[in-house]
């Protein structure tokens, strides 16, 4: 028999949690993923190129070498779990930036480094997609605010970059993030007390680090394109 007046319980205490409408997509993105232009048509087919090329960390894992990249069809081993990584602030000396570096380091030349990483993508596209994100995205601004602090301290600065694991709103609801919220500028010797999920990036080259799967922006710092407003995970 059809119930014409189903009951909903386990999932939304009959009614009484109620989730947020998702945020619109930025009039920039929704053209790329929507257009029937040659161009958007593109993105499309490249999309996880121009996320990679925007993403804060990388991914991380054990690769079993032994069976990757052998004869056959092609296949990727993993020993343990998936994980995303994140560095300094700034490249080695001689080494090309990558990921969060790209957003700091030698930014008259930002695109120009970008297509060294992905040559084969757009450079008009690209530009599209990095003047939304300098636009919305909290990280991005952030990490300008450091990049202006470098750019005009005459004297070395010993300058870190704190990624704040929890927020102090609600973060059952998916807010959009402030630039304060995500993100503190510390200039001093990193005594400061930080919590356990928190990852803090130095200036200098240090050892990559894991981003906790805990973290508020574990997905976000990864996927820019699915999460351009860097919404709370």
């Amino acid at each position: 028999m059809r119930n014409n007046n189903p009951q909903f319980s386990l999932c939304c205490e009959n009614g009484k949690v109620l989730l947020p409408n998702l945020l619109a997509t930025p009039q920039e993105l929704e053209v790329l993923l929507t257009s029937k232009e040659s161009s958007a048509v593109k993105f499309r087919d490249q999309i996880r190129m121009y996320n990679s090329v925007l993403a804060f960390t990388s991914l991380g894992a054990k690769v079993d070498e032994l069976v990757t990249g052998g004869p056959g069809l092609y296949s990727f081993h993993i020993q343990g779990e998936l994980y995303h990584k994140i560095r300094s602030l700034c490249p080695a000396e001689g080494q090309q930036p990558q990921f969060t570096q790209l957003y700091i380091h030698d930014t008259k030349r930002e695109h120009q480094n970008r297509h060294v990483v992905m040559p084969s993508l757009d450079p008009t596209t690209l530009d599209r997609l990095l003047t939304m994100m300098y636009n919305i995205n909290p990280y991005v601004k952030v990490f300008k605010m450091a990049r202006d602090m470098m750019a005009t301290k005459g004297d070395p600065m010993d300058l870190k970059l704190r990624l704040i694991a929890f927020r102090t709103k609600d973060a059952r609801r998916y807010n959009v993030p402030t630039a304060n919220e995500v993100v503190a500028l510390m200039v001093g010797d990193g005594s400061e007390v930080v919590d356990r999920r928190d990852v803090v990036l130095a200036q200098q080259v240090g050892p990559f680090q894991r981003n906790s799967e805990l973290h508020v922006g574990y997905m976000v710092l990864h996927y820019p394109l699915l999460f351009p407003y860097d919404e709370d995970g």
